[in-house]
């Protein structure tokens, strides 16, 4: 599905450029094998419900989806959301059995109370407005939906990371967090944390906004 080129700010028009530029050889490139990681845990950690539907946003070539399909055994109804066109080009060849939209994470191109699971899987530090995004994945998720964030941590020198992607990154990286951030940053936009598991160098929550 084709989108108006419309960016929020130059960290999403990077990540579109980027990614457009590696879509059709994301699994064997360094951030396709840095994701891998992440993807894993996910499908490891989490319990998918009997017919929910489940949006991954930031989702890439589309696998995290057939993970949580293979892995529950039996199909789920699933949507992916990236910023990068050409990536969900490639993954709607992949899986036509999801599908796939091109558009922001901070406005989010579906309706009201749509899924029971929204996931953002080692794209959080691409946000340039957090809040957005979590007052976005409120509005999407259906009444008791739950929020899965699983994200990059890196212990005692975030602050130096920070400093270097500010200065280096060209893939529209705009801040790493510490469990401690993200914490006051989910209670300050309203979400409980319903579980929480560290793992060295993966971060991951299920929330529980309070209007759900």
């Amino acid at each position: 599905m084709s989108r108006t080129k419309h960016y929020h700010d130059k960290h999403e028009q990077e990540s579109s450029q980027y990614y457009d530029n590696i879509a059709g050889n994301f699994d064997h490139s360094w951030d396709g094998f840095l994701s891998s990681f992440f993807k894993r845990f996910i499908v490891k950690q989490l319990e998918i419900p009997r017919g929910a539907e489940v949006l991954d946003v930031g989702c890439a070539n589309g696998k995290l989806l057939k993970m949580l399909s293979q892995a529950a055994k039996r199909p789920i109804r699933g949507a992916g959301l990236d910023i990068s066109e050409k990536m969900t080009i490639v993954a709607q060849a992949l899986h036509p059995e999801f599908k796939f939209v091109a558009g922001s994470a901070q406005e989010m191109p579906f309706a009201d109370q749509s899924f029971d699971i929204v996931i953002c899987s080692a794209s959080f530090h691409h946000f340039a407005d957090p809040a957005a995004f979590l007052a976005e994945a409120a509005r999407v998720l259906k009444p008791n939906g739950k929020l899965v964030i699983a994200e990059i941590r890196i212990p005692v020198v975030t602050h130096l990371y920070n400093r270097f992607i500010t200065r280096n990154s060209h893939e529209g990286d705009v801040q790493m967090y510490r469990p401690k951030e993200l914490s006051q940053l989910f209670t300050e936009n309203d979400w409980a944390i319903q579980r929480r598991k560290i793992a060295r160098q993966i971060q991951y929550y299920e929330l529980k906004h309070k209007r759900l």
